[in-house]
């Protein structure tokens, strides 16, 4: 149904037009009428009418002033005069408002619904046209749209000419520590943040690539910076989170934009890791890339002292994280610097403490490819901070004192030399001290005494090779230590509780 609002100063007229004709069978619904310009264009506000009828002089507004008011509210309104004047400047004035009739009174019915379907085919034919006309809109926007990316990605631009003009070009890489943009991919979302360059009078493109919205734009003016803030601004509300921008120079040219989007890339990355929301390339470009090799040498230098400490090792994280934020070194350099320090500590502990590191730390091509994929400087320092941390803790469990180091290193002794004939005078004087003192301590630290540990690890080999070896008897007496194999079998049978011989038959199992 379309709906229409008839405006006359003559109630009669009103009537007439309402009642006389069944509007229904003509698919029109009159949604009000009005006696004065003024109450109609409220009317016309509030129920929206595809047609209005109106006469030209009525109290308030008159008609034609009334289309005119109409039309920046409703442009799509088509309008059909009815006037007892005929007029020359009255029906000009009506043509340049594109009304579609202009019926002088008294009108006949078969006349009205005439103009009526007359202003019914307009307003289908409007319709149509702008439904075309945005049909035209959407596809020239993705042919641009494409013509963009192509550009971004460095592919062969087609002949397509962009509508919008872009005197000059900027690209922005956009996103977060947390990557939390992927739940984004809206075209609503898209459009919102377009609305952004548009206000202030700039064209721009606005794509997701891979986890980051990427963002090409033309400034109308100087206040390049401005356009930035605002659309971080506006990134930040809608994903309630800070943002992280990379910012690629700008050119004038557009065959220049994959430069300015690789810049961009570049420029966001460094803003990661340093944790900083705007990253401009053409700062990065000032930077001397030489620098950071006083650093490799501070680092180098610090492990060649005698006397280092590996809790000094968070004061040394602390200075090479600062001095590559003061620095604003790249990702690659701080990452190596980074790896430098962390092998540096694997190689002091392993030659300093005698440890496998590689059990605490994990392998050095374990390490360089965690390190690798951190994104932030604190990340990085999170990461350097655990590897210490988890180095200070296993070496503090397992330090041991001088009484332990010394029971460690007497029961290496026996292990190798148990074979011979050794006495506790013997080992005693291997490590300088009383046999006395020895025979007490090993006592108390092992709960058993040195000639008992002696005779079990005796005993221990002498079954593993009857059980193992096609050696004689005799021979693994001698090669366990003992020289007469009669007291060997009597020691033998009080610890194992079977002679050697009945042991080897009990214990040969096939493997």
């Amino acid at each position: 149904m379309y709906k229409m609002v008839i405006v006359d100063d003559e109630k009669v007229v009103l009537d007439g037009l309402t009642s006389a004709i069944n509007w229904s069978d003509h698919q029109v619904q009159i949604v009000g009428t009005s006696l004065d310009g003024n109450t109609a264009y409220k009317l016309i506000e509030d129920t929206k009418p595809h047609i209005v009828m109106a006469d030209i002089r009525m109290p308030g507004l008159n008609g034609l002033d009334l289309i005119d008011k109409v039309k920046n509210l409703l442009p799509d309104t088509v309008f059909i005069i009815i006037s007892g004047y005929t007029e020359f400047d009255y029906a000009k004035r009506a043509l340049k408002l594109e009304v579609v009739d202009y019926l002088t009174k008294p009108i006949e019915i078969d006349e009205i619904i005439a103009s009526v379907k007359k202003a019914i085919n307009k307003f289908d034919s409007i319709l149509v046209e702008k439904q075309n006309k945005d049909k035209i809109q959407k596809y020239e926007l993705q042919l641009e749209e494409k013509y963009m990316l192509d550009a971004i990605f460095g592919h062969q631009l087609s002949d397509h000419e962009l509508t919008t003009e872009f005197e000059n070009c900027t690209v922005l890489v956009c996103g977060f520590t947390s990557k939390g943009l992927t739940k984004y991919k809206e075209r609503d979302f898209i459009r919102h943040l377009k609305k952004t360059f548009q206000k202030n009078g700039d064209n721009g493109f606005v794509f997701f690539v891979d986890e980051y919205l990427v963002v090409v734009f033309s400034k109308s003016n100087q206040e390049e910076n401005k356009a930035i803030l605002d659309f971080s601004e506006l990134v930040e509300n809608q994903v309630g989170e800070l943002t992280i921008i990379g910012v690629g120079n700008t050119y004038d040219d557009l065959t220049y934009v994959q430069q300015s989007y690789k810049e961009a890339v570049e420029a966001f990355h460094i803003g990661i890791y340093l944790n900083r929301s705007f990253t401009y390339y053409d700062a990065l470009e000032k930077v001397d890339h030489n620098v950071g090799s006083d650093m490799i040498k501070m680092i180098d230098n610090y492990f060649n002292k005698q006397n280092w400490d590996l809790n000094n090792l968070n004061k040394l994280i602390d200075d090479l994280l600062q001095y590559s934020q003061q620095k604003m070194l790249p990702a690659v350099k701080t990452k190596y610097m980074c790896f430098r320090l962390i092998i540096n500590v694997f190689d002091y502990v392993q030659k300093e403490y005698e440890v496998n590191v590689e059990r605490i730390l994990e392998e050095k091509h374990v390490i360089y490819n965690q390190l690798h994929l951190l994104r932030s400087i604190d990340e990085m320092k999170e990461w350097l901070l655990d590897k210490g941390s988890l180095l200070s803790e296993y070496l503090q469990d397992n330090q041991m004192s001088q009484k332990e180091k010394l029971i460690v290193d007497v029961k290496k002794y026996i292990e190798n030399h148990f074979c011979e004939v050794i006495t506790l005078d013997d080992i005693a004087q291997q490590f300088h001290i009383s046999p006395a003192y020895l025979s007490s301590l090993f006592s108390k630290r092992v709960g058993m005494t040195l000639f008992e540990f002696i005779i079990d690890m005796r005993m221990n080999t002498a079954k593993e090779r009857l059980r193992t070896t096609n050696y004689k008897i005799s021979e693994i007496c001698h090669q366990v230590g003992y020289a007469n194999q009669r007291y060997f079998n009597q020691v033998f049978k009080k610890h194992v509780g079977t002679t050697p011989g009945k042991y080897r038959s009990e214990h040969l199992i096939r493997q």
